[in-house]
Order: structure tokens, then C-alpha cells, then sequence
């Protein structure tokens, strides 16, 4: 992917002198740059401290959009996570006092080892089911990695670089191999900005210069005396909001973090908390002083240099420096090149003689703040910015694209008072929508649902068109449609000729406006589909459906032919059950369900019945009694002491990372493997992302291990499927990723999943071999 350099340019329109609010005391004019793999990953502590204590300019660098985790607020995955994350890391900037550069490389999953990263992160991808081609190779990755680094280091010039991600890549001490790339490639970049042989084009751009660095620490969690630098973030942090105290730099760290709602850290911000953060010296250029003995500051002994104290607007609205103008408002929330849109505000006997400069692109328009309003143009070259998963991997920054500043009355020397970014967003003059999933297709009629949204005030009529393709990319069923700008939804038909052979395919919507004043390509949007094999559950299934914040599985369960009735409080309270056959628990259930947890014993009172349960993956911080390893790790929620299975099952933090790791099924025999499908090896092929979280590290003997899974070079994991009889009933617990490989429309996985909750019509009597 080409650096977006032009939108760095773009920061730099009126730079202005660092004003540090008063309650901050003098500026320290030092960059101290924070590196860090993924969203919420990032220092806060110290970033605070360097910010609010310090005055130094302190930008974040997040290599990932964090589109690769678990979302525990909803349903959104992949790429439409990456947008969410991306907020919620602005929104904690902004509490911070930073800056979040995002270097736009994709979350791909838990990765183990850095080669893979670097593999990875070797071709461009701009979604999960978009990657343009193979990785190309580990060399390939690094470089890439590397010169991204070294291009963001150079114009943004740090004193110091500092990371919680070491250079370990030998397992147990290693850390996550996203995180591991980023110790490598910022120990590579440290030298390599300053080496005119390396990627000297990039030099040839405004503002990047040859930069060396003069500090690289790597953050210690566990001081054990050999730290070199004790920073005291729990001193007090002012800051320009109003606070009834001032907070210590540790207080706005535990505030940022709770702002990662998708990651549950709401939950546990407080963990955040620290006194001091340590930090071991990895790298110090040539000429730069040693650090004293029992230093408390990365930049102990370093000169300041003015120009740093020079920031551009951008950083100063993203870092919180400048506070919003009152009644501000724009009457267009979105624009498509071409387009007029309104600014207006009211009369402010403070500013009465003060300017407004708005800056959009590479103009910039001036007004008194008499007028109380103008009128600006977006420029036709505008690129869009929206809808923000599409659009984020094309900007290092975030931010809508228009911001502003007000002036005070007082000539070239009058002070930026305000400034704030407008709320609008540029668009493309038509976009369309699909389920962000792969589309599953049956021979015959499928309804395709499309969402629309028109933005060209100059359309009269918007022209859909679908088109399905095979395998091999042949055109298999087309659809057509004409809406009026004024519909935002539309349904398109696919028709499969019958006897449609299993296997993937891909369907494609396009949508023109007509006419249109900003001329632009036709917006499109490709999905993965497939048509499955026949997979049914046992016929006559009844499923109860638990549900947690996904609805794949539930879907799922619906389109193999179950009847799923969903478990509600009223239903868990008076365990109303009667007539299933089995019970499913979603994703997490645990977590996000207090009345699973308050009446779970009604559960295990009828698999004891003669039930059968089916528990999907779970995290340690739900599910282990007794918490976990202390400290961060402790269990989020109350767990009783017996825990929520029949018998002791502790769930641990291995993870199976490669989606094709080797499997072994322990007991061939066994009804799951047998009935109502035939389970082959080939079954295991295709899954995405990883085999699965978080599997169980000790249980009792009374569980049956089904399935050994593990990543090359490590010994399987015997914990891949856990079975055990309880009185009358079975209970089935898996820490395998069924839900994404139900989604993906893995045909193995759904047969496998239609077998585990049909155990109960399949088998009669006992647990089989």
C-alpha cells in the first residue's frame, strides 16, 4: 500500500506555537514518540505523563487497526472493528493529550511468531476478505514494516521512541507476533532513519528529512531492579479540562482505557493504574549522554529543540489543546466532491473581531466571525473518508477532513482561541452495502439485501446491478434495479440454476447515481459466498440458543434445519427447557449474560436430567473461579467456587494461531465424528484465522478429549473438544473458533457443528467410542 504521505502534508496547514495551558507549566520542546502494535496497546501512563506533566509533544503510533480481536460490545468484525477500535483510540488520544497515527497494517489474529507477521503484513490488505494475493515473503514483510516505521519517524522526528513490545521471539518469554514486529522493526528504524541508503526517495517529500533518534526504551512490567529509567506517572497531570482535582498521569491512563469498550476494558480499566512505569534502555544513538543513575526521565540530559514546540493544528485538536468553538455548526453532516455545505455560528463577545480559518484539503478559507456564516466548496479531488471502514487504511490520521481555528482580535499576533474538526465527512455520490459476512447461496432464488444510501443532491435515479461469479470467475446470475435517490434499501435477486455445485463464489453489487456532479468510478462491494454441501442437524432437533452479543451461530443453527428457541432471563429463571434436546451457549456467554450466570445451576440441573450443553469458547476473566494469575488477569466477573461446568475445567491462555495447525480426532469412533456427518480431514481444511482461544490447561478426568490440536513445533493441545456424561446428560465444551468458521461458510466446520448439537438424537445411550 502506498504511504498516504499527502495527508501528513496536510496536518501541517497552520502550524501554530505551542500555547501550553497554564495550569501545564513551561513546555519541554522534545518529541517522545509511544509505538505500539494495536489499539489500547498503547502507554497511556507515560504518554499522559510526557503530555500533561511534561509538555512535551507525545504522538502514538498504532501499526494495527485491531480488526483481528473479539468485539465485546456487538456484532461488528474484521475491517467494521477496525473502525470502531479506531474511535475508541481517538477518544482516549484525546483524554491522553496525543496524537494516534495509524500505520494501517491488518490485524490479521493472535499471531505467535514474527516471521508470520512479517508474512502477512507483506501484501496489501484492506479487509478480511479482500487481501490482493498471497503474502509475499517474510523479506518483503520487514522491509514494508520497517520503511512505514522510518517514513512516520522522519517526519515526525522523536527524541525518544519507547514501547511496551521487546525484540523477544523465542517462546514461553515471547510476546504476541504483531508485538514482536514492532520491537524488531523499531530497534531496525532507530538506525535506518538516519541512513541515507535506506528508501532515499521518501526524502525527496516536504518534511522528510534524515532523523536519528536518540533514545529507544522498551517498557518493563516486572522491575526487578534492572531497569534503567522510573518514570512517576502517578504525579499530577493538569490539564486544560475542568476537574474538581487535578488527576495524577496514571488517572487519565485508567480514564483512556475504559474508553476500549469493544475490548471489554471498561470492565477493568482501573488495572491500568500504576505508580511508576519502568523502561529498560535498548538503543542510544552516538553523542547521546548516559543516563543517570536512578534516572526518572527518558529524555534525562537530552537538549531541547524549539522546533518542536511548533505543532500543526491537527496535532493541537487531536491532543485536546484547543477546545471547540461554541455553536459551531455545519449544515451537512456529509458532502460529495463538488458540493456546497454551510458553516454558521453565533456572535461571541469574546471573539467579537476575531477571525475563522477553515481548512479543507489544500485550500483554506478566512472570514470575520461577524459574517456568522459562509459557504465553502468541497474540492472535486477530495478523497471520500467515508463510509470509515472502506476508507481508513488510505490515512495515517483519522480525522474528518475539514478543521478549524478562531482567533482572538489582535492582528498577526492574535491567539488561536478555538478550533475543533467540522462533523461531515466526504462521500462518495452513491454508497452501497451488503452483510458484511459471505453470502451464503442455495440453488434457486436468493434474496440479496442491499442497503443505499444516496449523497449527490444532483442524482435523479440510482442504478444497482449484481453479479454472481463461480470459481473460476464466470458470470452465473445477474440483477438489475433502478431506485430513487430518496430509498435506502433495496433487494436484488441471484438465481442458481438447480444442481449449483458446491464450492465459492462471489457476489458483486455496483451502484451508479445518474447524473452525478462529482464524476467519480461506481461505487462497488464484493462478497465471499459459497454454496454448501447439504449439512442438516438430526431431524427434529430443538435447540435452545443463549445468546451473547453474535448471531452467527444462531443463523447458522436456523439454516441447518434446527428449531432454535431463544433462552431469554424469563426462560434461564424457570428453566424452561423442557423439550430441547440441546442447550447452546454462544461466544462468551458468561460475560454478558448475568442471569446465565445467576441461574446456570438450572442449566446443569437438566443436562443431569438427560440434557445436552454445548459451551462455546470463553476467556479466562469469565470463567476461572478463583481468578487467575493475580493482578491484570483477575476474573472480571463473580464465578462461584465450583465454576459454571458440571466438573473442574480451568481454562488457560494457549492458543492454537494457525488456521491449518494439524488435528488429530483422539476418538475416530466417537458419534460427533460419525453422525449426522461422516467427518473426513478434509474437513479441517479452510478455516480462517486461527483453530481457537484460551483452551482449557486443567480438567477433570471425567472430560473425554476428542480433539489434539496444536501449531507446528508445539505439542497438541488434548483440549480441542471436552466431553463429559452428568447424570443423565452430556456436556460438551470447545475452545475452537466455531463462530468465524461458520460465518466464513466452512463447509467442515458446519458439519461438525450440526454433529455436536445433534448428539442427543444420534447416540443412544452412553458416550460412544
Amino acid at each position: 500500500m502506498p504511504l498516504p504521505t499527502r495527508l501528513l502534508a496536510l496536518s501541517a496547514l497552520l502550524a501554530l506555537p505551542l500555547a501550553a495551558p497554564a495550569q501545564d507549566g513551561a513546555p519541554r520542546a522534545l518529541v517522545v514518540m509511544n509505538l505500539a502494535a494495536h489499539p489500547d496497546d498503547e502507554d497511556g501512563a507515560t504518554l499522559a505523563y510526557y503530555r500533561h506533566h511534561e509538555g512535551a509533544l507525545a504522538p502514538s503510533v498504532i501499526f494495527t487497526r485491531g480488526e483481528g480481536g473479539q468485539n465485546e460490545a456487538g456484532p461488528d468484525l474484521y475491517e467494521r472493528l477496525g473502525a470502531i477500535r479506531t474511535v475508541e483510540t481517538e477518544q482516549a488520544a484525546r483524554i491522553l493529550g496525543t496524537q494516534v497515527h495509524f500505520l494501517n497494517f491488518y490485524d490479521f489474529g493472535f499471531s505467535k511468531h514474527a516471521a508470520e507477521t512479517y508474512r502477512e503484513w507483506s501484501r496489501p490488505r484492506r479487509g478480511f476478505w479482500d487481501a490482493e494475493g498471497p503474502p509475499i515473503s517474510e523479506a518483503a514483510g520487514r522491509d514494508t514494516v520497517t520503511a512505514r516505521l522510518v517514513h512516520l519517524i522522519r517526519t515526525l522526528k522523536p527524541d525518544v521512541l519507547f514501547t511496551n513490545h521487546d525484540t523477544t521471539t523465542v517462546w514461553p518469554r515471547a510476546q504476541h507476533g504483531h508485538h514482536q514486529v514492532v520491537g524488531l522493526s523499531a530497534w531496525e528504524a532507530f538506525e535506518k532513519a538516519a541512513d541515507p541508503a535506506y528508501h532515499p526517495e521518501q526524502l525527496a517529500e516536504e518534511g522528510v528529512d534524515l532523523w536519528q533518534p536518540s533514545r529507544l526504551f522498551v517498557r518493563q512490567f516486572r522491575p526487578d531492579g534492572t531497569h534503567d529509567v522510573a518514570v512517576p506517572v502517578s504525579d499530577p497531570c493538569p490539564t486544560s479540562r475542568t476537574l474538581q482535582d487535578t488527576p495524577g498521569c496514571s488517572d487519565l491512563a485508567v480514564e483512556a482505557a475504559a474508553q476500549h469498550v469493544s475490548q471489554g476494558f471498561d470492565k477493568f480499566a482501573d488495572r491500568f493504574r500504576r505508580d511508576t512505569t519502568y523502561f529498560v534502555l535498548y538503543r542510544r544513538a552516538d553523542g547521546v549522554p548516559p543516563l543517570p543513575d536512578g534516572a526518572t526521565d527518558l529524555a534525562a540530559g537530552l537538549p531541547e529543540r524549539p522546533e518542536a514546540l511548533r505543532l500543526p493544528t491537527r496535532y493541537l485538536l487531536d491532543s485536546g489543546r484547543l477546545a471547540p468553538y461554541p455553536g459551531l455548526q455545519v449544515g451537512e453532516t456529509v458532502a460529495v466532491p463538488g458540493q456546497a455545505v454551510t458553516v454558521t455560528w453565533p456572535e461571541d463577545p469574546r471573539t467579537r473581531g476575531g477571525r475563522l480559518a477553515i481548512s479543507l484539503g489544500d485550500g483554506s478559507v478566512d472570514a470575520p466571525l461577524r459574517d456568522g456564516s459562509l459557504v465553502l466548496r468541497v474540492p472535486d479531488a477530495a478523497a471520500p473518508t467515508a463510509p470509515r471502514h472502506r476508507y481508513q487504511y488510505d490515512r495515517f490520521l483519522s480525522r474528518p477532513p475539514i478543521h478549524y481555528t478562531v482567533s482572538e482580535p489582535g492582528g498577526s499576533a492574535a491567539r488561536t482561541r478555538y478550533g475543533g474538526y467540522l462533523p461531515l465527512e466526504v462521500v462518495p455520490p452513491v454508497v452501497v452495502d451488503l452483510d458484511p459476512a459471505p453470502v451464503r447461496l442455495v440453488a434457486g432464488d436468493n434474496a440479496v439485501p442491499v442497503a443505499v444510501r444516496t449523497h449527490d443532491p444532483a442524482a435523479d435515479a440510482v442504478r444497482l446491478t449484481l453479479e454472481v461469479t463461480d470459481g473460476s470467475g464466470a458470470v452465473v446470475a445477474t440483477d438489475a434495479a433502478t431506485l430513487a435517490p430518496a430509498d435506502t434499501a433495496a433487494v436484488l435477486h441471484a438465481r442458481l440454476a438447480e444442481g449449483a455445485a458446491p464450492g465459492a463464489y462471489a457476489v458483486r453489487v455496483t451502484a451508479e447515481a445518474t447524473p452525478t456532479s462529482a464524476p467519480a468510478d461506481p461505487y462497488r462491494v464484493t462478497r465471499p459466498a459459497a454454496v454448501l454441501p447439504d449439512v442438516r442437524v438430526a431431524e427434529g432437533l430443538r435447540v435452545g440458543f443463549v445468546r451473547s452479543y453474535d448471531r452467527v451461530t444462531e443463523d447458522a443453527l436456523r439454516a441447518m434445519g434446527a428449531e432454535v428457541v431463544v433462552l431469554d432471563s424469563t426462560a434461564l429463571a424457570a428453566g424452561a427447557f423442557d423439550g430441547l434436546d440441546t442447550v447452546v451457549l454462544d461466544i462468551r456467554a458468561y460475560l454478558v449474560r448475568p442471569d446465565l450466570r445467576a441461574h446456570n445451576d438450572r442449566l446443569l440441573d437438566w443436562v443431569r436430567d438427560g440434557g445436552h450443553l454445548v459451551v462455546g469458547y470463553h476467556k479466562l476473566f469469565e470463567w476461572n473461579a478463583g481468578g487467575n494469575t493475580g493482578g491484570f488477569f483477575d476474573t472480571l466477573v463473580e464465578v462461584p467456587e465450583g465454576g459454571w461446568a458440571p466438573y473442574p475445567l480451568r481454562l488457560g491462555r494457549d492458543r492454537v494461531t494457525m488456521e491449518d495447525a494439524p488435528v488429530e480426532l483422539l476418538a475416530p469412533g466417537h458419534a460427533v465424528f460419525r453422525a449426522p456427518h461422516a467427518i473426513a480431514a478434509a474437513d479441517w481444511d479452510g478455516w480462517v484465522q486461527e483453530r481457537g482461544l484460551y483452551f482449557p490447561s486443567e480438567y477433570d478426568a471425567r472430560y473425554q478429549e476428542l480433539v489434539g490440536v496444536g501449531d507446528a513445533g508445539e505439542a497438541p493441545l488434548r483440549g480441542g473438544l471436552l466431553l463429559a456424561e452428568a447424570g443423565e446428560g452430556t456436556y460438551l465444551y470447545s475452545p475452537l473458533v466455531f463462530y468465524r468458521q461458520l460465518e466464513a461458510l466452512n463447509p467442515g466446520a458446519w458439519r461438525l457443528f450440526a454433529n455436536l448439537v445433534s448428539l442427543p438424537l444420534v447416540e443412544e445411550g452412553g458416550m460412544g467410542g
